[in-house]
């Protein structure tokens, strides 16, 4: 039996009827060499991969009786077959079929009484006359969801991770939660536990109220970079129904912008997000008082974290950087990016304090619940301030000359992120095969369609591009 963390058991307290904390993953895949369905394929090599990833073989379990955080209990056996479905590929097929698949199963709850994980296979192919089993279609498509809470940031690369290694894994020894972490699931135990961590958490409290203290008056020095994000009709309640696009821009041009302009691909990233989102207002009229502002996860690995009053809730921050974007020229939208996103970077590493996560160790999960669930049922996230317009997030990526997923070649992989009220459409990110894959979802009521943004991605991608030629020619 393990306790969640108090950043975990947030994912799952910030749950309601259209708030799904999922997180998911689109691997395309090269079938040629099947010779069964790819339904099978996948459900085979998962089978013999499960003992690897404990993440896959925990179920939530809250008993009445608990009086803390709710827990993940390991179950002994997995019926994989349960938790793979096969989806018809829609119409017109390809990536554009794979987004409206996404769009729908990235806000599909999970059933809680199971393993919180589920995989879809797209697999529209048929078999081809006397080619027995056969398949002929080249590509197949795999969408991973797993809940939030079981994988964040690290932990969904150590996972993913395992689906990626080749080869037969099956008699490698299977992986558990440290043990140092886990307690015996009889209900003393339970309270027993409850009640360490309740008293642990009332005795560091008075640390971690000072701490905040000199947090917040040291911010009063970095105040002109503070930024606040404009109310805009991306910061809205969420309709339940969202699009979803996938793009891809290549590694080598992001470097050579990169190099050319000083700057980061992270940075490239947000200015071409900045444009799409601008044009997005302007094609529907609205006007913002201020430039829009991404929220951009970032982990401090070299930050010093001696001042946390609370362990193991990670160094993983969230920057909030002013996307400019009512600057026209790229290039210099692009920089201006680039120099707000460094400063700010250099005091969350310099500080090194994440009190967000801190105090999330606190969060009394039923009225975390009951507010967003007010929320939406009233539409309040309209009057609500947000801190931001958009969440862009580009994860480390899987070094790799011919990545594996599932024992097949995968030429692409695909993140997505999940939706909140009032925090506008995400924008996830991966480096993958000399390709920066990424996914653009929305709310409906944010955009018509996500594949409109990602086109002006392309369009603003390009246009650096080019300026970098023109700029040297010069």
């Amino acid at each position: 039996m393990e306790r969640l963390s108090g950043m975990d058991a947030w994912q799952l307290y910030q749950e309601t009827r259209l708030q799904v904390g999922n997180g998911v993953a689109v691997a395309v895949v090269d079938r040629t060499a099947l010779t069964t369905s790819l339904y099978d394929h996948v459900v085979t090599t998962l089978a013999s991969r499960i003992h690897l990833v404990p993440a896959y073989r925990k179920v939530l379990y809250s008993p009445w009786f608990n009086p803390d955080r709710p827990m993940l209990a390991s179950v002994a056996e997995v019926d994989v077959a349960e938790h793979v479905t096969t989806v018809p590929m829609p119409s017109p097929g390809g990536l554009a079929g794979v987004e409206r698949v996404l769009a729908r199963v990235r806000a599909t709850h999970l059933d809680p009484t199971k393993p919180l994980w589920h995989t879809y296979v797209i697999d529209d192919g048929a078999t081809a006359p006397g080619n027995g089993d056969r398949y002929d279609d080249e590509y197949g498509y795999v969408i991973t969801v797993v809940h939030h809470m079981l994988v964040d940031g690290e932990s969904a690369m150590e996972t993913t991770g395992y689906m990626l290694m080749p080869g037969d894994l099956s008699s490698l020894p299977a992986r558990f939660p440290p043990q140092e972490s886990t307690f015996p699931d009889r209900p003393s135990a339970i309270l027993a536990d409850a009640a360490r961590r309740k008293a642990q958490r009332l005795r560091r409290l008075p640390a971690l109220i000072a701490l905040s203290r000199r947090t917040l008056r040291a911010e009063r020095d970095t105040k002109h970079l503070q930024v606040k994000a404009p109310r805009t009709v991306f910061n809205c309640t969420l309709s339940g129904t969202s699009t979803t696009a996938l793009a891809t821009l290549p590694l080598d041009d992001l470097r050579r912008v990169g190099e050319h302009f000083d700057v980061t691909i992270n940075h490239i990233l947000l200015s071409c997000v900045a444009a799409a989102l601008r044009r997005a207002l302007q094609e529907r009229g609205a006007t913002v008082s201020a430039p829009l502002v991404a929220a951009v996860p970032y982990a401090m690995r070299d930050a010093d974290s001696s001042d946390y009053i609370t362990e193991g809730v990670g160094t993983t921050t969230v920057l909030r950087v002013n996307l400019n974007d009512d600057i026209a020229d790229p290039v210099e939208r692009l920089q201006a990016i680039a120099d707000h996103a460094r400063a700010v970077k250099e005091v969350k590493e310099r500080r090194g304090v994440n009190l967000f996560r801190q105090w999330n160790e606190y969060a009394p999960g039923r009225l975390v619940t009951a507010l967003f669930r007010l929320i939406e049922r009233f539409g309040l996230a309209e009057r609500i301030s947000w801190p931001c317009n958009v969440i862009v997030s580009n994860a480390s990526g899987f070094v790799a000359d011919d990545p594996t997923f599932l024992n097949l070649p995968a030429p692409r992989f695909y993140p997505a992120g999940p939706l909140y009220h009032g925090m506008g459409p995400s924008v996830l990110a991966i480096t993958w095969m000399n390709n920066l894959c990424l996914s653009m979802t929305a709310d409906r009521r944010h955009v018509a369609d996500a594949a409109a943004l990602t086109a002006v991605i392309d369009e603003e991608f390009a246009t650096l591009v080019a300026r970098t030629g023109s700029a040297a020619a010069g």
